[in-house]
């Protein structure tokens, strides 16, 4: 057994390195390279020796450029870990057997101090699929052009831009560039790629296709808008066809999607399942795909009737699919009116609420030869009336006293058996949910600024207060929208998963106490904030001066035998004297009013202390 090739590693950055294997041979036939790569912890060093821990391993394949085999390693993959990373080669042969080539060790270095840490949010363009793939399998921003950089000195900048997420749907950006940008009129429709870089972190948060372009004038002169669609739109690219298929589980049925759509379309384009954990919620023996659009194909039969979360991403410029029966993580930061909240309206929706359903089958009996056709006919089907009592509906008693008769009916079109239609009509009232909750809200991307908040991700969960809409909530992220022109502002879109009818119920008494509370909460606080201010007014009323003002002194009796001189000075004296008795009577008089005033208000305020301290309980 031979195998040959040399192992190159280059362009190493604190976000990366790039791996290229030149002339790779093995007996048998070369069909491809793989590149398993890990990184090590600090703390794992005397632990491991020299193999680190693999919890963050990740098998690349390697990507064929010239002759040689590339793969670029991110540490974005790898949970932004730092320090030494692992990476070993592996030649596969045409059978599929695979030979140890080598392996390398990577050290990652730290940032250096003049990386962005403001904030903001980047955004590249590049020509076509394939100039972005040699830059980012070498590491180089060669083919890369700039749209926006918000600390560029030179301009070259967005005039408006927005981030469109949301669960199981195709991401948007859209922004406008001016007439005096650069790259204005050069941005080609499902041919030049975009991304949008957060600086903050490193992280890639969108990244696609053109899909859009108009040239429009405004008041401000030209511009050109510009929509963007994320890689998942290749599915729109392909469509499927007839197939009756073998029910093997959801996984199979997913995977002959995408090899289909992957048959028809170009390398760049294939998509590729990785983490399927979606379990099969049928038994029946077979599964169909129709005539339809991929994408049409993969939200009806794939989302909508089996259920779980798609996520699309990269790796080493390949592109995967997970299907995963859950998504996100629980997250410990509220989202907290006057905290990170700026506005938020709660929405409760009864859509598909039924509290009585007709369960209906297939057919009863084909078409026959003389029957009409045409595209009114109705033909009859399978109901419960044999097996219920003579009645074709079912209903959930509680949630008929709860909001009145609602009918719908509940159509499995593969059951032919009354009984078994009726076991299945049971089911689908036990396990029906009522009602989805969601929020709309402008909230504060905080992580910005303080280490103890969480970015906001679509798939996560926190629990939301906002008091007197609701109590306390653990919620998930359902949409997001980043305005990237004001990286700190962020809308939401939160929901729930949807409940039954007792969550609706003990959600809607929680509301209704977490109102009665905020309106206690505020009653307690105007009279502790009264309570306050009285004791102070009261303070500063005792300690008030209330010296009574002094009487004027009269002047003394003229002597029988006094000269005219000292007549007239005591004339003038008395008559001095009768004035400032009068301004005593009228100072005397204004403070014993004074006097009473305070007294009364020291009487008053010490009346009004004693009862708010009697409501508060004593406790301030």
């Amino acid at each position: 057994m031979t195998v040959s090739g040399k192992i190159e590693v280059f362009n190493v950055s604190h976000t990366g390195y790039s791996i290229k294997v030149s002339e790779p041979n093995i007996d048998g036939g070369l069909r491809g390279v793989s590149f398993p790569t890990w990184s090590r912890k600090k703390d794992d060093s005397e632990k491991f020796g020299d193999v680190a821990e693999q919890d963050d391993l990740i098998h690349y394949e390697g990507v064929r450029w010239n002759g040689s085999w590339y793969c670029t390693v991110n540490i974005s993959d790898h949970v932004f870990d730092r320090g030494e990373y692992y990476t070993h080669v592996y030649v596969r042969r045409q059978d599929g057997t695979t030979e140890f080539l080598g392996s390398e060790k990577i050290i990652i270095p730290e940032p250096p101090k003049d990386v962005k840490k403001k904030g903001g949010y980047a955004v590249y363009w590049w020509n076509d699929f394939d100039s972005r793939r040699w830059d980012k399998l070498n590491r180089t921003t060669t083919a890369r052009k700039t749209i926006h950089d918000p600390y560029s000195p030179r301009g070259g900048t967005v005039i408006a831009g927005e981030i469109k997420k949301a669960l199981n749907s195709i991401h948007e950006f859209s922004f406008a560039i001016p007439f005096t940008h650069p790259l204005y009129n050069k941005l080609v429709p499902f041919k030049s790629i975009v991304e949008v870089v957060n600086l903050y972190d490193g992280t890639v948060e969108f990244v696609g296709r053109v899909l859009t372009s108009i040239n429009e004038m405004t008041t401000d002169g030209f511009a050109q808008k510009v929509t963007c669609e994320d890689f998942l739109s290749y599915l729109h690219d392909s469509t499927q066809w007839f197939q009756k298929l073998p029910n093997r589980g959801a996984e199979p049925y997913f995977t002959e999607i995408l090899n289909v759509a992957n048959s028809q379309l170009e390398g760049h384009k294939h998509i590729h399942p990785r983490n399927v954990t979606v379990n099969s919620r049928t038994n029946k023996p077979f599964r169909y795909i129709g005539y339809e659009s991929t994408w049409d194909c993969v939200r009806e039969r794939i989302i909508n009737n089996i259920g779980g979360y798609l996520r699309i991403y990269e790796l080493n410029t390949s592109l995967y699919v997970d299907w995963t029966s859950k998504i996100g993580v629980e997250k410990k930061s509220p989202i907290q009116i006057g905290k990170n909240i700026k506005s938020a309206s709660r929405e409760i929706n009864f859509d598909g609420l039924a509290t009585q359903i007709m369960p209906v089958g297939g057919d009863i009996q084909k078409e026959q030869e003389n029957e009409e056709q045409s595209s009114d006919v109705t033909r009859e089907q399978v109901t419960i009336w044999s097996v219920n009592n003579h009645s074709v509906f079912l209903e959930d008693k509680e949630l008929v006293k709860e909001f009145g008769i609602i009918r719908k009916p509940v159509i499995w079109t593969e059951i032919d058996n009354p009984s078994v239609l009726l076991s299945r009509g049971k089911q689908y009232l036990r396990n029906q949910k009522i009602a989805l909750a969601k929020w709309t809200i402008s909230a504060v991307e905080r992580y910005l600024i303080d280490d103890r908040y969480d970015k906001f991700e679509i798939g996560n969960k926190h629990p939301i207060i906002n008091a007197p809409l609701s109590g306390i909530e653990t919620l998930q992220i359902l949409e997001k929208k980043i305005d990237i022109l004001n990286p700190q502002s962020v809308d939401l879109t939160i929901g729930s998963q949807s409940q039954s009818l007792a969550a609706y119920q003990l959600q809607s008494q929680e509301a209704e106490n977490s109102i009665e509370r905020v309106k206690q909460n505020a009653s307690i606080d105007e009279k502790t904030k009264r309570l306050t201010a009285l004791r102070s007014q009261l303070a500063s009323l005792k300690i008030k001066s209330s010296t009574a003002p002094k009487a004027p002194t009269a002047p003394k009796p003229l002597a029988s035998n006094a000269s005219a001189e000292e007549t007239a000075a005591y004339t003038k004296a008395y008559a001095d004297y009768l004035t400032a008795k009068t301004s005593y009577d009228d100072q005397v008089s204004a403070y014993n009013a004074s006097e009473q005033e305070r007294n009364k208000s020291i009487k008053d305020i010490e009346a009004e202390i004693a009862k708010l301290e009697n409501e508060l309980g004593g406790t301030n």
